[in-house]
């Protein structure tokens, strides 16, 4: 028998009464008009006037949104902590300020992930690296404030002060429910039963400026214990719990809007083995992203919230400022996870640029606070053309670093 409702269980007894009622008027009748001898009628008994709908066997789909974003170095560089208007003259103890114009996009969305570059403590650190960056503790709450749950920390950056200070910069994150993986390391992300993302995030030396310092035999070993790191997460995950998973790469050319062939290589690897996407960081310099096999790849982000610099190209490359969000979402059917659709919004790294035209000057500030192009505009259609591998503009020189390394000593 069909289990009822409430709704149900209150109105049946109304309807049995009425019934009751009208035997009970019928047999009445019935005597006046055939005597008192006339049987009486059989007892009613009560039945269920509804039924629950039989079951179809269809399951209603659930969407999930996971967005990116590209670096976010929440810092001067230590050594020139007061040039131009610097990020924390900027910032103060605003921290809602650099997300102000783009956190509509994320603190609706499932998950939101960015790539933290800096340290973050309140204790004094040096450094030996030529641009190390060291934010204050409290600025972690830029990311929780952006809407941001998940910063990995696998790049060249988060050990440039030591141990100390990169489990400084954990505890800075966890202090304002923003989790975290570094080196090597897998997370599982779930919020309120929602659907179980499994994350991992690696550099391992992997950025072309490394590669480039290597032996031929070297960068083919390095290559080789990549994939098998990757093989492992995937591996990893599974046993976790996971219903999808990103791979978060440290990789790429700094100031290059092309991809390297080892970057192209491990990334589709990455899909290969398993990962349903992959998000790529380091260039500083907004890639293609490419539709491969059943998944996706963001080959770079470029900047967001971009410390390092006043005026990033010197004024003279405008595409220097293109960044953007990227966004995935998922269908759940039951115990079916897939990619159902992928979006890109393009943005400027500052909201004080023309978000119409992009052209930053000379004497352009970059005000680390991001904001979307005008849709249709110049810097629009030039940060699609990024994207889609079309752009045709020239790379960024950043320098030999075979002579940086000789001018460090």
């Amino acid at each position: 028998m069909a289990r009822k409702s409430k709704k149900q269980s209150s109105q049946i007894p109304l309807i049995l009464l009425l019934a009751v009622l009208v035997l009970a008027l019928a047999g009445m009748i019935a005597l006046r008009g055939r005597g008192a001898d006339t049987p009486k009628a059989p007892a009613v008994e009560p039945v269920e006037l509804t039924q629950e709908p039989e079951p179809t066997g269809e399951v209603e789909p659930e969407y999930y949104t996971i967005s990116m974003v590209g670096d976010c170095t929440l810092s001067a560089s230590k050594d020139k902590l007061y040039w131009g208007i610097g990020l924390q003259m900027t910032v103060g103890d605003d921290y809602a300020y650099p997300f102000a114009k783009t956190v509509q996009f994320l603190d609706k969305d499932y998950l939101t992930i960015a790539n933290l570059e800096c340290n973050l403590s309140d204790e004094h650190y040096s450094s030996i690296e030529q641009f190390s960056f060291l934010g204050k503790a409290a600025y972690a709450n830029i990311l929780s404030e952006g809407s941001v749950e998940f910063a990995t920390l696998a790049n060249n950056h988060t050990l440039d002060f030591g141990q100390k200070a990169y489990d400084d910069t954990v505890k800075a994150l966890q202090d304002v429910g923003v989790a975290s993986a570094g080196e090597d390391e897998c997370y599982l992300y779930e919020a309120d039963g929602g659907v179980k993302i499994g994350l991992y995030c690696l550099y391992n030396g992997l950025t072309g400026n490394a590669f480039s310092l290597l032996s031929a035999d070297s960068q083919t070993k390095l290559v080789s214990e990549s994939k098998q790191m990757i093989d492992a997460a995937v591996g990893k995950l599974s046993d976790m719990g996971a219903e999808y998973t990103i791979a978060c790469l440290h990789m790429g050319t700094e100031g290059n809007y092309e991809t390297t062939d080892v970057q192209v290589e491990l990334c589709r690897y990455a899909i290969d083995a398993g990962f349903g996407s992959v998000y790529c960081t380091h260039a500083h310099r907004l890639q293609p992203a490419e539709l491969y096999g059943d998944g996706i790849i963001f080959y770079g982000l470029g900047n967001w919230i971009f410390g390092g610099h006043t005026n990033p190209g010197n004024g003279k490359d405008p595409a220097s400022y293109d960044t953007g969000i990227a966004q995935i979402t998922l269908c759940r059917r039951g115990s079916e996870v897939t990619l159902d659709s992928y979006a890109f919004i393009p943005c400027s790294i500052s909201s004080s640029l023309d978000l119409e035209k992009g052209v930053p000057g000379v004497n352009s500030l970059n005000n680390y606070q991001p904001a979307p192009y005008v849709e249709g505009g110049e810097a629009w259609t030039r940060a699609m053309s990024i994207i889609s591998g079309t752009y045709e503009g020239a790379n960024y020189t950043v320098g030999n670093y075979w002579d940086i390394l000789k001018a460090m000593g």
